[in-house]
């Protein structure tokens, strides 16, 4: 499958409904950005006749090879990656790549287009991460802190009181520098922010969510993932590795959940 099509919102929504398919990722199903519909029905008539003079749909209403085999994917995915990430307030990317089999694609929102782009199955982490803004990995060994404690420490101090939070962990038995590392970090300037999730299909097309996602930030040092690993609150540079390396446990542990 090698394909690329542009689409506004609308015409995806016209070939969808005539290639009769019933699930599209989530990130491409709704929408709180991009230009509001302010005359249903005229305005998908438009949409229909944009894509018949593209050629996405015949004089029937037929879907072309070309849509039809990239939409076609969606009902049938078996692990699908998605994201979300705001650079600024206001506007949102959403992104998601969908694998059923060998073949992949990734389904691209911004405003009102939605881009849909064939990838290989091998390359479905990278090819999400891709679309981000280009900001380097914060280059930081990671550090982390224990969620229980953690949990606790908030539930016993107020949690926007970073003293109280500090003094409770210590109650705890926690050596607070890392917590304090995590703080500086995260209460400083933001240029983007965002999360990534896992969902796998098991036996009979039951959807299961990932329990765990990986938010993303974009800082002064560069771009981190914060996640929970082993009992722990994380923070690590955000590099491929770090992303192949946390999408591919939530993925294993989920696929583990389901066989149990």
């Amino acid at each position: 499958m090698s394909s690329v099509i542009d689409v506004d919102r609308l015409e995806f929504v016209v070939l969808a409904e005539q290639a009769g398919i019933n699930r599209v990722p989530l990130v491409a199903s709704f929408s709180h950005y991009g230009t509001a519909v302010q005359d249903v029905g005229r305005e998908f008539e438009q949409a229909e006749r944009r894509c018949r003079q593209r050629g996405l749909l015949d004089r029937v209403g037929r879907v072309s090879d070309e849509a039809g085999n990239l939409l076609g994917l969606y009902p049938h995915t078996a692990v699908e990656y998605d994201l979300r990430f705001s650079a600024e307030r206001g506007t949102e990317l959403r992104a998601a790549v969908s694998r059923a089999g060998d073949v992949a694609m990734r389904t691209v929102v911004v405003g009102d287009r939605i881009h849909l782009a064939a990838v290989r199955a091998a390359d479905m982490i990278p090819a999400l991460v891709s679309v981000l803004p280009e900001v380097a990995p914060a280059r930081m060994r990671p550090v982390g802190i224990d969620l229980a404690a953690m949990r606790a420490a908030m539930a016993q101090a107020d949690a926007e009181d970073q003293r109280a939070v500090e003094t409770a962990l210590r109650s705890h038995g926690v050596d607070t520098r890392e917590y304090r590392k995590i703080t500086r970090l995260l209460d400083g300037p933001k240029f983007g922010a965002g999360e990534v999730g896992v969902t796998i299909w098991g036996r009979n097309r039951k959807e299961h969510r990932g329990e765990q996602t990986v938010q993303v930030f974009d800082l002064e040092a560069g771009r981190v993932a914060v996640y929970n690993s082993s009992g722990h609150r994380m923070l690590a540079g955000a590099d491929i590795g770090t992303f192949n390396r946390l999408l591919g446990e939530i993925t294993t542990h989920t696929r583990s959940n389901i066989e149990q």
